[in-house]
């Protein structure tokens, strides 16, 4: 028995309404798959390394994990990561170990942490490194500091 052409439409109408709910559906998870790596491995954070170069001032701090990134210049589209540098000079060394001795003695924690640019920075502070150079200069609270990359 022959199905009536009113009845064909009917039916093409509802398997393209169904492969468009799907074709929908498949777009969607996989748009909500990419927003979640991308957040969740930090896809936009860069590293601070010996090879670039940097300029600006921090505006925000950010904690992921108990991991602080700053923003630059209220750019929010991109976190720096600053973990990476330690002192670089001798009067450095001694103004980050007097910062940190009072917080030292209510943590306990490891020594080797506090000494590190990224526990270091605060909001405000100015920064300045060279392409190609090991070194970064900060500027905070009318205190300037030099850090160097350890790798």
């Amino acid at each position: 028995m022959p199905v009536p052409a009113h009845l064909r439409k009917k039916i093409a109408r509802r398997q393209i309404l169904r492969y468009a709910a799907r074709l929908l559906q498949f777009v969607l998870t996989l748009g909500l798959m990419g927003w979640f790596f991308y957040n969740f491995f930090g896809l936009d954070l860069v590293t601070v390394n010996q090879e670039m170069a940097l300029a600006g001032q921090v505006t925000k701090r950010d904690v992921n994990r108990q991991h602080f990134n700053w923003y630059l210049n209220h750019d929010e589209s991109t976190r720096y990561d600053f973990w990476s540098f330690e002192p670089g000079d001798a009067a450095t060394d001694q103004l980050v170990t007097a910062d940190s001795l009072d917080f030292m003695k209510d943590v306990r924690g490891g020594f080797q942490y506090y000494k590190t640019l990224g526990f270091y920075l605060e909001k405000g502070a100015r920064l300045r490194k060279e392409a190609n150079s090991p070194l970064i200069t900060v500027v905070q609270d009318h205190r300037v500091t030099r850090w160097k990359y350890r790798p």
